[in-house]
């Protein structure tokens, strides 16, 4: 999970901070198309011989429809805050005040939204880690004057992508080498879809 997130954040990041909004789009479609397949054979080669697999039914609190809603409703707030701004100090200064003092922190906290998800669905403490390194790195943008806009965003998604990437390279070499493809015995999973080695 780190590992396809990591690598989501520091070159979608990477492109949003050199100004290439383009390679970042691009970049987006071909995740979106190709990044779910990828990984699933990278499960089948290395994880599923490891510690099996089972398709269990959906659980309705996992489906991530609050992601989503939360989403939408930070991005109504972000315009009402914007145009707000506008309104009273100026279209100019208003946009300026905006996008230097509004939109990193408020990025650091949507970018919180997934990893607080994982940790209160899931139980996964790092997730409230991540989540608390979002916020924070949001809020160090405008207070130590880093970056503005979407260059704000942009490092900080690489800053952050960069950590879990790490982080999650780090778990998944410590599985491989804990756990071997013999160690695995095949069982029947009663009440179970699929499953296989």
């Amino acid at each position: 999970m780190e590992i396809a997130m990591g690598l989501f954040l520091f070159f979608y990041g990477g492109a949003l901070a050199t100004d290439t909004l383009s390679v970042a789009i691009v970049f987006i479609i071909v995740t979106v198309f190709f990044g779910k397949r990828l990984f699933e054979r990278i499960k089948q080669r290395y994880i599923y011989p490891r510690i099996g697999y089972v398709k269990l039914p959906q659980d309705p609190k996992t489906t991530g429809k609050g992601i989503a809603v939360a989403a939408v409703i930070m991005v109504v707030v972000l315009l009402g805050v914007m145009f707000l701004s506008m309104a009273i100090l100026g279209q100019d200064a208003g946009l300026a005040f905006f996008l230097t003092t509004i939109v990193p922190p408020a990025s650091g906290i949507m970018l919180a939204i997934g990893p607080y998800w994982l940790g209160q669905t899931y139980g996964l403490v790092r997730g409230y880690v991540w989540a608390a390194l979002f916020v924070l790195g949001g809020i160090a943008m405008p207070l130590f004057s880093i970056a503005s806009g979407y260059q704000a965003v942009g490092l900080l998604c690489t800053v952050m992508g960069l950590l879990t990437l790490v982080s999650g390279t780090i778990m998944f070499v410590c599985f491989i080498r804990k756990y071997s493809p013999e160690s695995f015995d095949i069982e029947e999973v009663p009440n179970a879809s699929q499953s296989h080695r």
